[in-house]
């Protein structure tokens, strides 16, 4: 089966690239599981401290999550996306998002993961399951509000908008912003630049600020709350005229049940 997902190491950093034109890099299990095993292969090497995500399109990093793969059973401890971002966080290697297009969906939690994240100046986002009726995962949401806020993370969410990268920037989901042309190189001399210091140092640093956010747990009560509305969206009627509306290409007609 071909690999959508490309790796290489140069000068000592290891580089995962998105490459699914056809499907505009939406991010499938079976990508998930490439990304996972590419990190794995050099999490022991000391020489290589960094790793670096783009994608091999410089106007799209990625559609997001291909709806098609959403099943009803995933939950916060068997979803992929969840899988992946937890790997990314428990690397003992920084890992640098490259934002060389816009991004959408799923794809931002994997980015908002990582370590550091480079936007390109002309990168759109946007997080849309409110207007396709589908839910998000709370530990899904502990990574956006870990990352932007509550306030922030709200705006993305219940708006389904389109940001820019100064919103990027004003939301703190970008760290730089780099032109098109330069973006990959820039990333590029910032992880030359953090390879420089010790591996060990590098590793427990961030394992330490992670922990932090980890530690952040909801009571029984509210896990089970979440867990059952995550059920009744699974079950309605707007779920599956969602993902109907997504797949035909038009405005969804959604009525609360």
């Amino acid at each position: 089966m071909e690999s959508f997902v490309k790796f290489q190491i140069i000068d000592n950093i290891g580089q995962i690239l998105l490459d699914n034109p056809e499907k505009k890099n939406a991010i499938s299990p079976e990508m998930i599981k490439d990304i996972i095993k590419h990190i794995d292969s050099i999490e022991d090497n000391p020489q290589i401290r960094c790793i670096l995500i783009a994608s091999s399109n410089n106007k799209i990093f990625s559609s997001g999550y291909d709806i098609s793969s959403i099943k009803e059973d995933y939950n916060d401890e068997n979803h992929p996306l969840i899988k992946v971002t937890n790997h990314i966080k428990n690397s003992g290697k920084i890992v640098v998002t490259v934002i060389n297009g816009h991004i959408f969906g799923g794809a931002l939690e994997i980015a908002i993961s990582s370590d550091f994240r480079f936007f390109s100046k002309d990168a759109i986002f946007c997080v849309p399951p409110a207007k396709l009726g589908i839910p998000y995962s709370y530990q899904g949401l502990k990574n956006f509000i870990n990352c932007v806020g509550i306030s922030n993370t709200k705006k993305i969410f219940l708006t389904g908008d389109k940001f820019n990268s100064d919103d990027a920037i004003n939301m703190g989901i970008a760290n730089f912003i780099s032109t098109n042309t330069e973006i990959i190189s820039d990333a590029m001399e910032f992880c030359k630049k953090i390879s420089k210091n010790a591996p060990l140092s590098l590793s427990t640093l961030k394992k330490s600020i992670n922990a932090f956010q980890s530690s952040q747990t909801l009571k029984l009560d509210d896990q089970k709350l979440i867990k059952n509305l995550i059920i009744k969206i699974q079950n309605s009627e707007d779920f599956i005229e969602g993902r109907k509306a997504f797949n035909e290409k038009r405005e969804p007609n959604f009525k609360g049940k």
